[in-house]
């Protein structure tokens, strides 16, 4: 014969261990859901990024770095060279680089290329020209 007081603690136990598989089962189709819509995520981050070039931050998007091949480097030398002539006073490096269209250090590796190349200034306010 049993009392009431096992009775309680018997439907008790029974509950918890009802409750906690239905908070496992809850838990896993959580984090099923969670995954699916992490893929969905990243496939909607990188189309933004591929429209936008930047991430949802704002900030600049990663990218494998452009490796130029010989031949692009040396039409680079020469984009390079058209772009200082063009500017009879003289351009930035920054105006270069905007100008070409490549990266800073691509365009940095072509202008240490160009023949004749005359600079004044230092640092951030070099001016290139052509002799």
């Amino acid at each position: 014969m049993t009392s009431a007081l096992e009775k309680i603690a018997a439907i008790e136990s029974e509950a918890k261990s009802r409750i906690d598989a239905l908070k496992s089962e809850a838990i896993s189709e959580l984090v099923k859901k969670i995954s699916a819509l992490k893929s969905d995520l990243a496939v909607l981050e990188s189309e933004y990024a591929g429209l936008t070039g930047r991430n949802l931050k704002g900030e600049k998007a990663d990218g494998a770095r452009k490796r130029l091949s010989p031949d692009e480097k040396s039409t680079l030398v020469l984009t390079v060279t058209e772009i200082i002539k063009a500017a009879p006073n003289g351009i930035s490096m920054r105006d270069i680089v905007s100008a070409a269209g490549e990266s800073v250090s691509s365009v940095r590796d072509a202008v240490k290329q160009v023949k004749g190349l005359k600079k004044s200034g230092s640092k951030a306010t070099t001016i290139y020209t052509l002799k």
